[in-house]
């Protein structure tokens, strides 16, 4: 359930950031229309690189992947061709790619934090409710250096693209609900059923490290978007007023 509402969280926060900071200051000028598309750039590579990944892990090969700038509705999109394995099934690759950039985009911001050295130590941002600590972190940061600049600009692009669109969120809903149930079910047989009794230990252990290692990169994901999200709001709330 943890894992579960973090992500949720980090689906909010990163449409909020879309909305209220890049399609808000979408304008007709040239420069405005010219940055955006500078700060949407790497996140929506990573976005419909994440959708190609969760067609290829669905058994899909992937004809098409095509980012918003040259794409004539500015969304950007990935299709999926022929089926190259045998576990291929349309609707659980289609859910699969559909939530594939939230979690690309989340271990991407972990990965850049350690990669740039930004924040200097991730434990500042990671596993912590404390949210007045974000503002510490973003005094304490190094503006002179260009790998703080890279980090905060890379974590406003990717973080304001990982939330999947609308159309996504429909398609992902019928393979999400499958896997609750599979998993629920594969818990409650281990747990009962006395002939696989010799599997609960593993179970536990496997499941226990897995939740905990998707909580930690959920958090920091939300942590680092927020660092940013927030500041970039405040930042953009004038150009939004203008139109």
């Amino acid at each position: 359930m943890l894992v579960a509402g973090e992500a949720a969280f980090l689906f909010v926060a990163s449409r909020m950031v879309f909305d209220h900071v890049l399609r808000a200051t979408w304008g007709r000028a040239p420069v405005r229309r010219l940055v955006v598309g500078i700060l949407r750039a790497p996140g929506n590579l990573l976005h419909e690189a994440g959708h190609a990944l969760g067609y290829y892990i669905g058994g899909y090969r992937v004809t098409r992947l095509v980012p918003f700038f040259v794409d004539p509705e500015g969304r950007g999109y990935c299709r999926a061709g022929r089926p190259w394995a045998p576990w291929a099934v349309p609707w659980v690759a289609t859910g699969l790619a559909a939530v594939m950039p939230l979690v690309t985009g989340a271990i991407a911001l972990w990965a850049l934090s350690g990669l740039l050295g930004v924040p200097p130590e991730q434990e500042m941002l990671a596993m912590t409710a404390d949210w007045r600590r974000l503002v510490d972190v973003l005094l304490g940061l190094d503006y002179n250096s260009w790998r703080t600049w890279a980090f905060l600009y890379l974590v406003l692009s990717i973080g304001a693209e990982l939330a999947p669109s609308d159309i996504d969120l429909k398609a992902s809903l019928p393979a999400l609900a499958a896997a609750a149930c599979i998993v629920v079910a594969v818990i409650v047989a281990v747990a009962e059923v006395q002939a696989l009794a010799q599997f609960r230990r593993p179970v536990d252990l496997y499941a226990g490290w897995a939740l905990s290692w998707a909580s930690s990169i959920l958090d920091f994901g939300i942590m680092a978007l927020a660092l940013v999200g927030i500041p970039a709001m405040i930042l953009a709330w004038p150009l939004r007023k203008r139109g």
